[in-house]
């Protein structure tokens, strides 16, 4: 059986002005513009008019084009680029000095043990949010609102999708019905569910656990008396036991923007946000159902417990992921440090150490024909080193998808044709990238299946800055063994990058 291989198109905005978006296409021509008039006003005098004329033109193409790297970051970008990213670090500076230090200490709790809401206050890059428990087939969950980021989302809690340990016919499978989970929310126009995140969390364990309980209980009054025969069986069972220094955990998020709909729905289910929360666990098993179609077993929704702890071991992975007890209050760590251009630095309340994050958006997919475990060598193929790998789907009905992917191959076509014009040599990868495009809108068409808009962001967590430097290296390595991945650190946004490898479904426009 041939080996059935998957291709990503290659989303490139283009203009009269070439590939770029719409506003460095405006700063380009206000430049122009502005040459024009000045040399006009001048014209009077050659020189002022020659330099009136073309120096707009020069601070315009240096704006858009001329790559600048900030003191303290590692990534090269346009000053048109870097311009909305430091004014984002610069507002975070002003509010909070750099540094968030959680209110959840001071402020204690109530008589009855609940949180004061003092004490429920989110760190920067975190908008707003209130947690409102529901149930869903019996057991307890929770659905977030955001107010200020317009979007309510839930989570499911499944079991490893094992995409490494299928053969190749049941990977295919696998994504087949995914994708059918995927159709059943996006080609329904009026479902409010358009946003489906799945998150995989790679925490760190201890493999010599075993080995130092069975030294305890040699030790241990309890075991003095028990036969030799039976310690020796113990043995070599805790011998023969596979331990790793892995743990991984994989999450569904689905996500829903506060409109009409959502309101009429939430309207008939209660009051407020219990309604709005109430509709959104009716989604919430309706996902259920699809994830179980797609042969994914979901072990349970994510309650206030389960959604603490994720969120603190993201941020502290000393704590431990299953310790479900700590108060919702807690979920963020003591500070948040993000004064530093190439990482963000948290540490939790009675530690002296902290931890150190870098967040990676996915800047190119791959253009190439690859499998359907590319993404292995992210997932499983870096021992020890704790992170998160997060990719959102935007999905889109079949008609707004096939519109999509018409634009997209007539920018694709337009560029090459400009090539050719020009008598410039067409980059092999970008014909690989249009053909693949071609061959997507094919594939909508004939299928009538849903669209979708991808993002993927990765989150690492180191104990030293150095560490960090290192095990960015060693992650950019693995992205380009994942079918030539590509990624870009997000220097001065890992505040609020953070966030996106969270169970929020972020990142995508």
């Amino acid at each position: 059986m041939s080996t059935r291989t998957y291709q990503f198109g290659k989303h490139r905005p283009t203009g009269l002005v070439g590939r770029r978006d719409l506003g460095e296409q405006v700063v380009l021509g206000s430049g122009a513009v502005t040459g024009l008039l000045l040399g006009f006003a001048f014209s009077g005098v050659t020189a002022l008019a020659a330099t009136g004329l073309v120096a707009p033109i020069l601070i315009a193409l240096a704006i858009v084009y001329a790559p600048y790297r900030p003191k303290g970051t590692s990534q090269r970008r346009s000053l048109y680029r870097w311009w909305r990213i430091n004014r984002y670090h610069r507002k975070a500076l002003r509010r909070t000095g750099g540094v968030w230090v959680s209110p959840a200490v001071e402020a204690g709790v109530r008589r009855d043990g609940t949180p004061p809401d003092a004490a429920l206050a989110e760190p920067e890059g975190i908008a707003g949010m209130t947690w409102v428990p529901v149930t869903v087939r019996g057991q307890q969950a929770v659905v977030v609102l955001q107010p200020e980021a317009g979007c309510v989302t839930a989570a499911l809690e499944v079991t490893s999708p094992g995409l490494g340990g299928k053969d190749t016919g049941e990977q295919v499978v696998a994504l087949e019905r995914w994708g059918e989970l995927l159709d059943a929310f996006g080609n329904v126009e009026e479902h409010p569910v358009k946003r489906i995140q799945v998150l995989a969390r790679q925490v760190k364990s201890d493999p010599y656990a075993h080995q130092r309980f069975v030294s305890q209980r040699d030790e241990s009054a309890a075991t003095a008396n028990a036969p030799q025969w039976l310690k020796d069986s113990y043995d070599v069972l805790a011998r023969a036991v596979s331990t790793s220094a892995e743990e991984h955990r994989y999450y569904i998020t689905i996500h829903a923007k506060f409109t009409r709909d959502l309101a009429a729905e939430g309207a008939a289910r209660g009051t407020g946000d219990d309604g709005i929360a109430a509709a959104m666990a009716m989604y919430l098993d309706e996902l259920w159902s699809r994830a179980e179609d797609a042969d994914l077993s979901v072990v349970a929704p994510l309650d206030e417990g389960k959604l603490t702890a994720l969120i603190r071991n993201s941020y502290d992975p000393d704590h431990a992921i299953w310790d479900t007890d700590l108060p919702r209050a807690h979920a963020f760590p003591r500070n948040v440090d993000v004064r530093h251009g190439t990482h963000l630095a948290t540490r939790a309340a009675g530690s002296t150490e902290s931890w150190y994050h870098a967040t990676a958006y996915v800047a190119a997919w791959p253009t190439t024909p690859v499998g359907p475990g590319f993404l292995s060598p992210l997932l499983i193929g870096m021992p020890d080193v704790i992170r998160t790998f997060s990719v959102t789907q935007q999905l889109e009905p079949n008609d707004k998808a096939v519109e999509r992917m018409l634009a997209e191959d007539t920018n694709n076509q337009a560029e090459m044709a400009r090539n050719r014009q020009r008598g410039k040599n067409i980059d092999p990868r970008d014909q690989i990238a249009a053909s693949a495009t071609g061959s997507r809108g094919m594939a909508l068409a004939a299928s009538g299946a849903a669209g979708s808009a991808v993002v993927g962001y990765i989150t690492i967590s180191a104990r030293s800055a150095e560490e960090l430097e290192r095990t960015k290296r060693t992650t950019a390595s693995r992205a380009r063994n994942a079918g030539g991945l590509r990624i870009e650190w997000l220097d001065l946004e890992h505040g609020r990058a953070f966030a996106n490898t969270l169970p929020f479904a972020g990142g995508i426009k």
